[in-house]
């Protein structure tokens, strides 16, 4: 082979091997970033789990409160 064949195909093993490790970089920062973003929405669903459960139980006191009193006529 000629040395021009072979600067050849060492750049492209070189570029093919930049590539792949760019590839995988990002990969791991998206899967990073994925896991955080579960993590966040997790604890946004526990908040307005509790959020829910808190206007439940105030709904429940006013409806004892002014409810179960008879109307005034």
């Amino acid at each position: 082979m000629s040395a021009e064949i072979i600067t050849m195909l060492g750049g492209f093993a070189t570029l093919l091997a930049s590539g792949g490790t760019f590839a995988m970089f990002m990969f791991r920062m998206f899967m990073r970033l994925e896991s955080r973003v579960e993590l966040r929405m997790g604890r946004v669903e526990d908040k307005v789990d509790n959020l829910a459960r808190e206007v439940s139980e105030l709904r429940g006191e006013f409806r004892g409160r002014f409810v179960s009193q008879p109307a005034a006529e």
